[in-house]
């Protein structure tokens, strides 16, 4: 499996569900008059979480040059945990870390985004050894689950900077320095 591969598929995954979704909320409003106003409702819901994570996903992977907050809460508004966002998410890479943050922050947390780190803080927070190995550059594993550690150590081989990790049961810090 190619990197692009790893992305493509972690993103067909991600959006395959809400489009089924979508799929067979409208099949049903079709079978059933009584299911219409429901459907309605449930079409426009999918159809808004299937719009922000695809936005998501073209701002992270894609082309699009408008990073921002917007984006990543609009994106988190779309998992079932709660997530708070402090400090400011401004480029792809604070993009890969709130991707990152959902895998990490299993009850929701916060993303604090700080000059050169960024922390996840939760009740719940785990970075199993193969993403962590990934995100130390110890390993490459190319495989859908690990697309946002494998995007992360590749911005910091690619912009020549270091991940270092500092964890504990309720707070991980990730800083990022210049390769010496």
């Amino acid at each position: 499996m190619t990197l692009n591969e790893v992305y493509v598929t972690k993103m067909s995954h991600d959006l395959s569900g809400i489009i089924g979704t979508l799929h067979n909320t409208a099949e049903l409003a079709e079978m059933d008059s009584e299911f219409v106003a429901e459907g309605l409702l449930l079409l426009k819901n999918s159809a808004d979480v299937l719009a922000a994570r695809l936005k998501f996903f073209r701002a992270l992977l894609g082309s699009d040059t408008k990073i921002d907050s917007a984006v990543a809460v609009q994106y988190l508004s779309t998992i079932t945990a709660m997530f708070h966002i402090n400090g400011v998410v401004e480029n792809r890479l604070s993009l890969a870390f709130v991707l990152l943050a959902t895998e990490c922050l299993l009850r929701g947390g916060t993303i604090t985004f700080l000059p050169d780190a960024v922390t996840f803080s939760g009740e719940t927070v785990v970075l199993d050894s193969i993403k962590e190995n990934i995100l130390c550059a110890k390993e490459q594993v190319l495989n859908p689950q690990y697309m946002a550690a494998l995007w992360i150590s590749n911005w910091m081989k690619a912009n020549n900077r270091v991940l270092t990790l500092n964890k504990t049961a309720t707070q991980i810090m990730f800083s990022f320095s210049a390769n010496e």
